[in-house]
């Protein structure tokens, strides 16, 4: 007495065209997996600016942007915003590359306007204690408006860019006043940075953790609506 096993001919045929359609729709949910991975990812990355950065505004609190993948390219890029007039990425880059930081807006103007090496390059300039900062701990606007506004070229009057005449004081911003000169800016080797944002380490979290759900949960749905 013996047992023989055979395979239905008929199941193998369903099997392969099962298979077949599987294959089909994987780079669509892997797309979709993709895309659904990087959008958390990117909210955690701007929720965790909060705890990495001292009082961030609102504006480094949406730095961060998605790119989409799609079926026919499944690269998805996760990035801090870039583009003109709301760039996040050249200050932000410091913090989470290490590095020197890069001048400051204000900063590039000020050297510009002094235009004659006054303000060494690779040096920022540092508020003192007559500088007005915002809640973030960044000089005011009202404050960069009231220097650039008060230069007059010289030293004689108003703000200056430069080193004082006599004494050992350093280049700078200075304001002077009934005979008597206030520091507003010193000119100073600009900071270097430690890496203080692991960027790859929170957004890496993020996909070990959803991406498989993600992918099973639109291949299920990729399945279930082929035609």
């Amino acid at each position: 007495m013996g047992i023989e096993l055979t395979i239905d001919q008929r199941g193998l045929a369903k099997f392969s065209r099962f298979g077949q359609q599987v294959q089909k729709q994987m780079p669509f949910a892997a797309s979709q997996a993709l895309n659904s991975v990087a959008f958390d990812a990117r909210t955690a990355l701007n929720s965790a600016t909060r705890g990495y950065f001292n009082q961030p505004n609102k504006f480094t609190q949406s730095a961060f942007l998605v790119q989409k993948s799609s079926k026919r390219n499944l690269i998805v890029a996760i990035y801090a915003n870039d583009q003109p007039g709301r760039n996040r990425a050249k200050y932000l880059r410091p913090e989470i590359q290490g590095g020197t930081r890069r001048a400051k807006g204000f900063e590039r103007y000020f050297a510009g306007v002094a235009n004659d090496g006054t303000i060494p390059q690779g040096y920022a300039l540092v508020p003192t204690r007559n500088v007005k900062l915002n809640a973030q701990g960044n000089v005011s606007m009202a404050t960069l408006k009231k220097i650039t506004k008060g230069l007059s070229g010289s030293n004689r009057g108003g703000f200056f860019i430069g080193t004082p005449r006599g004494g050992t004081r350093p280049p700078g911003v200075y304001r002077r006043s009934r005979e008597q000169l206030f520091a507003y800016f010193i000119a100073q080797p600009a900071p270097s940075y430690r890496s203080r944002f692991p960027m790859p380490d929170i957004a890496g979290k993020v996909v070990g953790r959803k991406f498989n759900s993600y992918f099973m949960s639109s291949l299920e749905r990729a399945l279930a609506t082929a035609r």
